[in-house]
């Protein structure tokens, strides 16, 4: 299998596809492949430039369950919030009318709440100037596009409330939460919002507004919010993407370090929890956007999905739109981490044509077909 994975991965590399990737498989506990290819930015050469294991990638809205899905679940089983309260109840600016009053976290987490695609006029402009406060309520009062509970549709601003209603209960940042009750009990050193030390990043290209995209994340909106967001902000490697997904797979612990319970983990990551809402997928875009869910989990087994024709009824997976993929499959016990640099300027993924383009270029779904194809 390791041939047959180096072969794809380079082929990509050599068309310039992306410059470089990290690609781990874990298979019952151990990790079974664990390899870092390629330099971190297009046209590096020197062995410094070279992607090896501590290479941080942009893991975009990988962040949505490695932080705001297990953390919510964390305040569910510390009885802090329930999934039916009222978004209301946490964030009074957000009752701007009837139909709003009636969204619950169970809406955010299931993309059920009516809250728009695009982001609220206005917003990235106010962020851009400091003037966070207005961004912010600018979120809080945009208009919802449809009815709650009527319709998927996938939402970063959804995902942004989310993240600051969380907040308000845990009375502390994203990042402290996360770092505090995951990624430092589970040794995950590599994975962090806002990393400073930007050569250690695999550079993404560069923004709209001509940012370098090295660190920084690739929507203009979000990187002047500050980056820490229940939607995007986290960078990662795929060691420490695994030990995490290791840990959901093993109910919730990881070498001695209880960070959920196994009930709680259960409810976090099985079953399709949009049920009776969602669209059957006609093709990728819709796929992401309306397609069946585990909350924030992609429901891997589904037509149009990311992860291949071989994976089983219980996987689940998540992209990146910098071109980063996850994937668990706890049938075969099974992890497939797929990190790339190669990138997602804000609008490169407008219409079918974009989107299209981006998964037959990074092709997730024939890697994964070739590891559940060789594995015994």
């Amino acid at each position: 299998m390791k041939k047959k994975v180096e072969e794809f991965v380079d082929k990509k590399i050599d068309k310039g596809i992306y410059s470089g990737c990290q690609v781990l498989i874990g298979r019952q506990g151990d990790v079974v492949l664990n390899l870092s290819l390629g330099s971190k930015a297009k046209g590096l050469a020197s062995q410094a430039d070279k992607v090896n294991e501590n290479t941080l990638f942009n893991i975009e809205s990988i962040t949505k369950v490695m932080v705001t899905l297990p953390l919510t679940f964390k305040l569910v089983e510390e009885g802090r919030i329930t999934l039916d309260d009222r978004v209301v109840n946490y964030i009074p600016e957000f009752a701007t009318n009837k139909e709003k009053e009636k969204v619950t976290i169970r809406d955010l987490l299931n993309f059920t709440g009516g809250i728009p695609l695009d982001d609220p006029v206005c917003s990235e402009e106010a962020a851009s100037k400091g003037d966070l406060k207005k961004a912010w309520n600018l979120h809080y009062t945009q208009e919802l596009a449809y009815q709650p509970g009527t319709k998927v549709f996938y939402s970063d601003v959804s995902c942004r409330i989310l993240g600051k209603l969380l907040e308000r209960v845990m009375e502390k940042s994203l990042s402290l939460a996360a770092k505090e009750w995951i990624f430092d009990p589970l040794r995950m050193k590599n994975t962090m919002f806002n990393p400073q030390d930007k050569e250690n990043c695999a550079a993404t290209g560069k923004s709209d507004d001509g940012r370098l995209l090295r660190g920084e994340l690739a929507q203009d909106l979000e990187h002047y919010l500050g980056e820490v967001l229940g939607s995007d902000g986290l960078f990662s490697t795929a060691k420490d993407m695994f030990v995490f997904s290791q840990m959901i797979l093993n109910k919730g612990i990881y070498q001695g370090q209880r960070i959920l319970g196994e009930i709680t983990v259960n409810k976090m990551t099985e079953g399709v929890t949009n049920s009776g809402v969602y669209e059957s997928p006609s093709s990728y875009l819709h796929y992401i956007l309306s397609g069946p869910k585990t909350w924030f989990w992609e429901y891997a087994f589904s037509p149009h999905s990311f992860f291949g024709d071989l994976v089983s009824k219980k996987a689940i997976g998540k992209m990146g739109g910098a071109g980063t993929f996850l994937l668990i499959d706890p049938e075969y016990d099974l992890i497939i981490v797929y990190l790339t640099n190669y990138g997602q300027p804000e609008r490169t993924l407008e219409g079918e044509e974009g989107w299209n383009k981006f998964q037959k270029d990074i092709n997730v779904m024939g890697l994964c077909n070739i590891v559940l194809g060789n594995i015994k």
